[in-house]
């Protein structure tokens, strides 16, 4: 089996070896796949699902691609004569909304639809106005880039929200808006790119302001905690577009897209008592997993998490995901059935694992704890009791009958990070 792949994501994997009566091992595959990492626009495009805004010569539409054939959503805006007020905003993929007369589109460019000539109508969003973002029938989104037209003196607030609730504010900043001091400054030549993070949530654009086309652009990536379904766009001052690659041209224009990179979850672990657990089980394979407090006492932060089986090889896959910016020094407590085993010698199975997720180094037969993980460990794992050289331990095993001449065998296993068991 496959585990589920996250771009910066480790695996480990754990399985059943079984000895019969001094008969070589026979190997049947019971994996359990834990990952710890963070997502890149700009990493591991395999693993990626997205949502693109294309703003250019050649399109104008939302397209999500999900591995399969690519889903698209069109931009249109009203058959009459100079008008500039987008419709069709409440798309499958994604919707637009804003102040005045809501959102509009003129020369590759998304602003606002305002009452009177701000500028030029529809391009631009100014200090008085404001535009959302929303996704639609599409996972939530892990970190955003987007293509940024700024003019004049700009702080741009921009906050992030899920489900209505704000879930990080960042600001971006360009010409006479920067403050000395404050903020990441981003590259200084053409194309322009800055990053906000949620420890430094200020990217100091060092575009021309005055400019014109990719001039006067910023391609910022914007990487929260946690993930979100909503972007609203709320000027301080200057004044700024939400663009899609059209002003780099054909050639580079993919490049530059506005991207939301995405990932769809089975659910989230905290660490309290109603959310530190997750239970699945299907024909003979069962799991239980539940997340600890971090080992260092540090503030734990939900994790999101994928986890599946799959009944013919035997396996549960389970992987877990930090928060881009946010690794969290996790601990995981396990309880593992896979497949009865027709067995002469009871707990003769051993679990293996590689501790540097397909290293150099060989797969090695995990040890038994040296003592009580859960002594004095507030919460979390005594990691001094996983041997030297090691970073998961067996804590009990046990085997019941369950047939004529069959056993099942039942692991409990601790650890720390992000090694590959099987």
């Amino acid at each position: 089996m496959t585990a589920p792949t996250q771009m910066g994501t480790s695996h480990w994997r754990i399985s059943m070896t079984k000895i019969r009566s001094g008969l070589r091992l026979i190997a049947v595959s019971a994996a359990v796949a834990l990952g710890l990492g963070s997502v890149s626009a700009a990493g591991d495009t395999e693993a990626e699902e997205t949502l693109r805004l294309h703003l250019g010569s050649y399109g104008t539409y939302f397209e999500y691609s999900n591995h399969g054939e690519p889903i698209k959503q069109k931009i249109t805006t009203p058959h009459k004569k100079k008008s500039c007020q987008l419709i069709d905003v409440n798309g499958p993929l994604a919707a637009l909304s804003g102040s005045d007369y809501g959102p509009g589109l003129k020369d590759g460019a998304i602003g606002i639809k305002s009452g009177n000539d701000n500028g030029t109508p529809c391009s631009l969003v100014d200090p008085t106005e404001d535009l959302t973002l929303s996704l639609g029938d599409v996972p939530d989104a892990l970190q955003v880039a987007l293509d940024l037209e700024l003019k004049g003196d700009v702080r741009v607030q921009i906050v992030l929200s899920h489900g209505g609730v704000p879930a990080g504010t960042f600001e971006v900043r360009s010409g006479g808006g920067i403050v000395p001091g404050e903020g990441v400054d981003g590259s200084t030549k053409a194309p322009f790119t800055a990053t906000a993070t949620t420890a430094e949530p200020i990217a100091n654009c060092l575009n021309g302001s005055a400019s014109s086309g990719i001039n006067d652009n910023c391609y910022v990536t914007i990487i929260p905690l946690g993930p979100f379904d909503a972007i609203t766009f709320k000027p301080l001052s200057g004044k700024m577009s939400l663009e899609g690659g059209g002003d780099y041209g054909k050639k580079k224009g993919k490049d530059f897209e506005t991207v939301f990179t995405l990932v769809d979850y089975d659910g989230w672990l905290g660490c309290d008592d109603e959310t530190n657990s997750v239970t699945i089980e299907e024909s003979t394979v069962y799991g239980d997993i539940t997340r600890l407090q971090n080992t260092d006492g540090s503030e734990c932060v939900s994790k999101p998490y994928n986890i599946d089986v799959d009944v013919t090889a035997d396996t549960l896959s389970f992987v877990p995901h930090d928060n881009p910016g946010a690794p969290q020094p996790s601990a995981y407590q396990a309880t593992l059935r896979f497949s009865p085993e027709t067995a002469m010698i009871p707990f003769a199975s051993l679990l293996e694992y590689d501790q540097d997720d397909d290293g150099p180094l060989p797969f090695q037969i995990m040890p038994w704890c040296t003592g009580d993980p859960f002594a004095g460990a507030n919460g979390s794992i005594n990691t001094t009791v996983i041997p030297t050289g090691d970073t998961w331990c067996v804590v009990s095993a046990s085997t019941d009958l369950v047939g004529e001449g069959e056993i099942r065998t039942t692991w409990n296993v601790v650890g720390i990070g992000d090694p590959k068991f099987r």
